[in-house]
């Protein structure tokens, strides 16, 4: 089934980017490895049935975050299935956890969407492009999502995330974790 899944999003035209040097293993191998990804949040100390939904991805995705002291976990329920990915506290404030889906083809729309969790204290997220422009958003339980499309050629790319309290001020930046030149342009 998860073999049938990577396919299709290889035939649609999706692509997915994660922080290479992160020390977990991408979610493809945490699924081979603890199949069912309601055993691995149990295996974390979470439940997936109490984490609290933050908001819901273009695929039809209810994203919620769940904690378990030192960890926050990012949990992704599609027809009644969960998964998820757990992070140290820290690794949240260094922004592993942050994923950018682009749509590289068959809609012919570009949809670009990066979502991840916000570190504690956290109540907007700062989207910064290449030209020092910006875009926010608000953290929903937890998480935080941008919507949009892909970079035109040439044109500026976001770059970072800022952590922003609510005092305005900021309480840190995590890079993406892609290049510029690697979205669909």
């Amino acid at each position: 089934m998860l073999l049938v899944a990577v396919i299709l999003a290889v035939v649609a035209g999706v692509t997915t980017y994660a922080v290479a040097d992160s020390p977990e293993p991408g979610p493809v191998a945490q699924l081979e490895a603890h199949p069912g990804g309601e055993a691995f949040l149990q295996g974390a100390g979470v439940n997936a049935s109490d984490a609290t939904p933050a908001f819901s991805l273009q695929n039809g995705e209810t994203v919620s975050v769940a904690s378990s002291g030192a960890n926050r976990c990012v949990v992704h329920t599609l027809g009644g299935k969960a998964t998820g990915r757990c992070y140290p506290i820290a690794a949240v404030a260094q922004g592993e956890d942050i994923t950018v889906f682009d749509e590289c083809g068959s809609s012919g729309k570009h949809l670009m969407e990066i979502s991840g969790l916000a570190p504690a204290g956290t109540v907007t997220v700062r989207l910064v492009e290449s030209d020092g422009t910006s875009q926010t958003t608000s953290v929903a339980a937890g998480a935080f999502r941008f919507e949009g499309t892909n970079p035109v050629a040439g044109g500026p790319y976001p770059t970072a995330a800022e952590w922003v309290a609510s005092d305005g001020s900021g309480s840190g930046r995590a890079p993406l974790p892609v290049s510029g030149g690697r979205f669909c342009v």
